[in-house]
């Protein structure tokens, strides 16, 4: 056997020599990158954001964005490949202030991630992410976590009215979606990461501050983020239970809207916290009040299931309140199954309005 210098092939020179060619044809990329400020990016985060939500039939749907707790925005994501890929970006993070569902002063925030294989085209994608739930939040103030694993994820629906509906999007945590000029139609977030970007963060805020400080607290905002915080609060729909306290005050009784539980069980979805938040709110700025829970069901089933359905859900809805801050003392809950239908069951339409649960002064 002869053992000597072998010459490479064709093919490997091939795909080494384009392999170097991308990775120079990046290097300009990557530091343009570096050298944009935080002000252009919240500049860009603002009219991608504006685009995303005015895009017919194509933008991100109000109800979701209206029940989300937190929205990223992460323009100009860039994905460029040649048998290695990756996909890096730098943008924000704004989280609705407790009480008031206006959006506060935004935290840097940074994607990274890879893909490994055959790919021929670049692109540049604006990424928006929707944090839905308490559970994403926690992901978030975490030092970074990764889509798909850490953090349950959804590709988000698309429609302006779109209904979310099925069990994926009702138990996600985060929902995405990708608006790309490039060659890639769209952009997968499975697998990338997301953590805080503290050089921008210090650049922004003039001091070394976390995600967490700046989201949870009370920092004034930079002049910078300004636009983008007039952007997002220009879609803040006041809440669906926002006017809970003055229709107590009225009539005695509220039906809370927006609620929802898994089928035949008493687990509130996600989608709910929006609405439940608004309750918290209002029962706040009146914590003198007595307040009892009451759960109502439709006539399918037995009498004895839907009382004990209507109680549990009942008591479900008394104990997140009592989580979020409402003294539990002055609390309490009963079911009455199908016992006091406010519409015909003969109708679907009907026992959805009979399916409820509403909040009395006592």
């Amino acid at each position: 056997m002869h053992i000597g210098s072998s010459k490479p092939s064709p093919r490997l020179s091939l795909i080494t020599a384009l392999s170097l060619s991308f990775l120079i044809g990046m290097t300009p990329m990557s530091a343009q990158e570096a050298e944009s400020s935080p002000d252009k990016r919240l500049q860009n985060a603002a009219t991608s954001f504006h685009e995303a939500m005015h895009e017919p039939d194509k933008g991100i749907p109000r109800d979701l964005f209206d029940k989300s707790r937190c929205v990223v925005i992460i323009p100009g994501v860039k994905k460029a490949a040649f048998i290695v890929g990756g996909k890096y970006g730098r943008g924000f993070v704004s989280c609705r202030k407790n009480g008031t569902g206006r959006f506060g002063t935004p935290a840097a925030i940074r994607i990274e991630g890879g893909s490994y294989g055959l790919q021929i085209g670049g692109s540049s994608t604006d990424v928006f992410l929707l944090i839905m739930n308490e559970g994403g939040m926690r992901k978030l103030l975490a030092d970074k976590f990764t889509i798909g694993g850490e953090a349950e994820a959804a590709a988000g629906p698309v429609g302006r009215d779109t209904s979310a509906n099925t069990d994926v999007l009702l138990h996600a945590e985060i929902l995405s979606w990708s608006r790309s000029r490039g060659l890639f139609a769209g952009l997968s977030l499975e697998g990338s990461t997301l953590r805080p970007d503290t050089s921008e963060d210090t650049k922004l805020y003039g001091e070394k501050v976390s995600n967490e400080q700046i989201l949870q607290g009370d920092l004034k905002t930079p002049t910078g983020a300004r636009p983008l915080l007039a952007v997002l609060n220009r879609y803040v729909n006041v809440g669906a239970n926002s006017g809970l306290g003055a229709s107590l005050q009225d009539q005695g009784r509220v039906t809370l809207s927006n609620l929802h539980f898994a089928t035949g069980k008493a687990d509130i979805t996600p989608d709910s916290e929006a609405s439940l938040n608004d309750a918290v709110t209002a029962l706040k700025q009146h914590s003198d009040w007595k307040i009892r829970v009451e759960g109502f069901t439709d006539n399918v089933g037995s009498r004895d299931a839907n009382q004990k359905l209507s109680s549990d859900r009942a008591n479900a809805v008394m104990n997140w309140l009592a989580d979020h801050g409402i003294d539990r003392n002055s609390l309490s809950a009963k079911g009455y199954g199908d016992t006091k239908p406010v519409a015909s069951n003969s109708t679907g339409e009907g026992r959805a309005k009979n399916r409820r649960v509403e909040i009395v002064s006592i």
